[in-house]
Order: structure tokens, then C-alpha cells, then sequence
């Protein structure tokens, strides 16, 4: 839920992160396509600063057909392979849309942080289709995924609950990756008193 605070864009002191999920026609960037992209910002925090956007790609039907098997079945189960003929949005719409939202939110370049998981999958299809959004945002990236494979094999006494499922839904996977790294935080990293004590510092003064 977006947090009533947030009335003034984002600057570098609030440690922006741009969540982008994607859901394609398959893996390749060179080949396929982005059907759907949503986006949510969030500062260092990981609070939303409002409900984000989501738009699915007019796509054509002869496009559709030729998916990998795995997206075939999972986007026509999802509802998104119909999404994609009925919309009214094109891809070029679309793109303007998203740079005008994350602009509108962190006007400043190369301050926030592409996030997300295994964002790096995503950051490719977009360097191909919106370069300009990769433009705008920091080089570096948050990839939730390798929070996950670092507690597997560091903290497997950590036991994160089963997710209800995944909707393989642009928006849902985000809202699931912040939840996901909420978890790690809260469960795994330490707070600023508790770092402190470890390295035989005082604690800081409230």
C-alpha cells in the first residue's frame, strides 16, 4: 500500500529504487517481446510511494502463436495472452508512459536503482526497447534473486513462508519482491544498534 507521505518527487537522499518486472513472449532480447511492464517506486525504505503503474502491450496474434511452450501455457492461463490482443495500448504509448511516471517521481538522472527479481533478465529487454529508462536510472541494480540464493546457503534456518502463488502478473510479481526483500530484512539483516554492538561501537543515541 502507498504511503500518504509521499507529496514531493524523490531525490538521492531518499535512496530510490524503480521495481520493474516485465513479462515477455520468452527469454531472448533480441528476438522477443515485452508484453507487459509494470513499475512501483519505493524509497531505501522499501515504502511505495503510490500504486505504481501496469500496462499491457497490444501484441499480434501470429506473435502469440509463436511463444516458447512455457509462455503459451502460463500467459494464456494468466489472462495475459487475451490481455494483449484486446489492449489499446502500443508499445511506443507504453513507453512514453513509463518514462513520463518515473520521471514524474525521480526527476533527477542516474539516482535511483533498477530493482527487482533477477532484474538483470529485464534491464536487457529494456536497454533493447527503452533505452532512455536505462538512461535515467543508476548502473548498478537490486536483484532481489541473490538475496535469495544468500540465504539459502547462509541462513537455510531462516524460513521464509510459502508464497500463496505467483500470477506470473507484472504487478503481483513486484508487490511479491518487495515482500521478499521486506522478509530478508527484517529476518536477517541487522538493525543500525545491533551492527553497532557487533563491531564493539556504542549504540546510537536516541
Amino acid at each position: 500500500m502507498a504511503s500518504p507521505k509521499f507529496t514531493k518527487p524523490l531525490s538521492h537522499r531518499d535512496g530510490p529504487l524503480v521495481w520493474i518486472d516485465c513479462e515477455m513472449t520468452g527469454l531472448n532480447h533480441k528476438k522477443d517481446r515485452i508484453l507487459e511492464i509494470a513499475v512501483l517506486i519505493t524509497n531505501g525504505n522499501l515504502e511505495v510511494v503510490d500504486d505504481g503503474v501496469e500496462f499491457v502491450i497490444k501484441t499480434e496474434k501470429e506473435v502469440l502463436d509463436g511463444m516458447d511452450p512455457w509462455c503459451v501455457d502460463q500467459h494464456g492461463r494468466s489472462g495475459l495472452t487475451k490481455a494483449c490482443l484486446d489492449s489499446p495500448h502500443d508499445y511506443a504509448s507504453v513507453y512514453t508512459s513509463v518514462m513520463d511516471y518515473v520521471r514524474s517521481w525521480i526527476p533527477d538522472q542516474r539516482v535511483a536503482i533498477l530493482a527487482g527479481n533477477s532484474v538483470h533478465v529485464d534491464k536487457l529487454f529494456l536497454m533493447e526497447g527503452m533505452p532512455d529508462l536505462i538512461d535515467h536510472l543508476h548502473y548498478r541494480i537490486l536483484d532481489v534473486s541473490t538475496l535469495k540464493e544468500l540465504k539459502y546457503r547462509w541462513y537455510p534456518q531462516v524460513i521464509r513462508p510459502t508464497p500463496l502463488g505467483t500470477s506470473h502478473r507484472a504487478l503481483d510479481d513486484i508487490r511479491g519482491s518487495i515482500a521478499e526483500l521486506q522478509f530478508y530484512r527484517d529476518r536477517i539483516f541487522k538493525t543500525q544498534a545491533e551492527a553497532q554492538a557487533a563491531a564493539g561501537q556504542p549504540a546510537p543515541s536516541s
